[in-house]
């Protein structure tokens, strides 16, 4: 944007710290220019009405303008007006379409100009008239002066309007005291004459005041708008970095399913929020064994998002290096420890590390239930959280690791409790038991319907009710 008005910005000085005004900020002119456009279009049409009304006296015969020398000069005058004021509202609107402010100078000017058109219709009239030079004080014409001051308010500058009715009032006098020097005023109509003059003024007075209250609510509205639009853009602008943060996140998920012999693996994760603090992943180790972890950070959002990052980050490069389950979960809570003691926050985190024979080793820091559906007499099992969450007491241990065989069938449910806590429009829960019943339904499916099933089913169960936790489930199948 650029700034034309070759003047500097009035400043206001607040407690010995000087700011720009905000009228006299571009946003504040650039309003202001668009009144202004509006208010030459109104006296553009003021100045048409006049011509209309002109040429209907002239042909209906009326005396004054039946007269040539006052009629045709202010035809000329009344069209030259119009057209300047067209001609200077086109300028004004396309300096608007051009984000350029117009210079302060044309502003003066204009209304010298509006006040000299009637100031020189009257003055016509008092010179040519047929009725005298009285009655010319008093013609149409006059009725421009107090117009021009009501227009003037759109220009938001009380002053200016002040200005506009007092230079009214003076160029009505000055044609009064021409009247009175000419000796054709009888002294008791004198007072009459000044008293337009002193009305010209108190209109100024008042489109003054209306102007300031105006002016007052244009700034209110001004800083209102500059506030939303400075929070919408601090708003866009955390909705971009969260809309990254969700992108990264989401890149630090598997991307495909583990290729490990007699398994079907497959996983999921929903935030609740762009992102979350869960997360899960697996991790083939040296051995040829699969190490399949779920977490879930307290909280969800981007707090909880960075903790999940750097807990993934602990995972895979202490794995390769602790083989036993127990001792890796005891190093991961050593060093969160070491960065959130403290903190009030705590991740729950369970981990089974796959064999090719079905064999699985499984520990958990505080995170549960996880479940085993059994193939073969169709039974599920429910193990639950084991020892404290991680980052909370760094001493922790926990060994032993639980040792479970999964058959040709069975089916290992590892998830977050933003599953089975998932509630609806009343209140209830999702439950543990419909969460075994639809395991035990889709038992017979691939690992990723699997679970597909149990999160169509929460969310069928949920639907009308908000997603207030993230949503994690991880399926192993043994089908070998």
């Amino acid at each position: 944007m650029r700034h034309e008005t070759g003047s500097q910005p009035s400043r206001i000085i607040l407690f010995g710290v000087t700011r720009p005004s905000i009228t006299s900020s571009e946003a504040f002119q650039f309003r202001a220019q668009r009144s202004e456009a509006s208010r030459l279009m109104l006296m553009a049409v003021v100045f048409a009405v006049m011509l209309i009304v002109l040429i209907a006296r002239r042909m209906s015969g009326g005396l004054v303008m039946s007269t040539d020398a006052v009629f045709f000069p202010r035809l000329a005058i009344t069209a030259a007006a119009m057209i300047i004021e067209l001609i200077l509202c086109a300028m004004v609107r396309r300096g608007i379409r051009e984000n350029r402010l117009m210079p302060s100078w044309l502003w003066l000017a204009t209304a010298a100009f509006e006040l000299a058109v009637p100031t020189a219709l009257m003055t016509i009239a008092h010179v040519y008239s047929p009725r005298g030079e009285y009655t010319a004080l008093s013609a149409p014409p006059l009725l421009l002066y107090p117009i021009v001051v009501l227009t003037s308010v759109l220009r938001l500058k009380p002053m200016y309007a002040l200005g506009i009715g007092l230079g009214s009032a003076l160029a009505h006098w000055g044609l009064v005291i021409w009247t009175i020097g000419s000796g054709t005023v009888a002294p008791n109509l004198r007072p009459v004459l000044f008293a337009y003059g002193v009305s010209l003024a108190l209109t100024g007075v008042i489109a003054a005041m209306v102007t300031r209250a105006a002016r007052r609510y244009v700034i209110e509205a001004v800083e209102e708008a500059t506030a939303h639009e400075r929070d919408a853009q601090r708003l866009a602008g955390i909705e971009r970095d969260l809309a990254v943060a969700r992108e990264i996140q989401a890149g630090l998920l598997p991307r495909s399913a583990p290729a490990l012999a007699g398994f079907d693996i497959a996983g999921m994760n929903l935030p609740a929020d762009q992102t979350g603090g869960d997360y899960y992943d697996w991790q083939e180790l040296p051995d040829g064994k699969l190490l399949v972890v779920m977490a879930d950070v307290t909280g969800h959002g981007i707090g909880p998002a960075l903790v999940m990052a750097v807990c993934r980050a602990y995972a895979r490069a202490s794995a390769p290096l602790e083989r036993d389950p127990a001792v890796l979960l005891s190093r991961l809570n050593g060093l969160l420890h070491s960065d959130l003691g403290g903190s009030a926050r705590f991740i729950t985190f369970a981990a089974a590390l796959l064999d090719q024979d079905g064999g699985v080793e499984l520990v958990s820091a505080g995170h549960g239930p996880t479940m085993v559906w059994r193939a073969a007499d169709r039974s599920i099992e429910q193990f639950g959280g084991d020892g404290l969450p991680l980052a909370v007491v760094e001493s922790e241990s926990y060994a032993p690791s639980r040792r479970l065989a999964l058959g040709r069938g069975d089916v290992l449910v590892m998830l977050t409790d933003g599953v089975f806590e998932w509630r609806n429009a009343d209140g209830k829960q999702f439950g543990l038991t419909r969460l075994s019943e639809v395991v035990g339904a889709a038992s017979g499916q691939k690992a990723n319907d699997i679970v597909q099933s149990i999160y169509a089913a929460a969310h069928s169960f949920a639907t009308g009710a908000p997603q207030t936790d993230d949503v994690t489930v991880v399926v192993v199948k043994r089908t070998g």
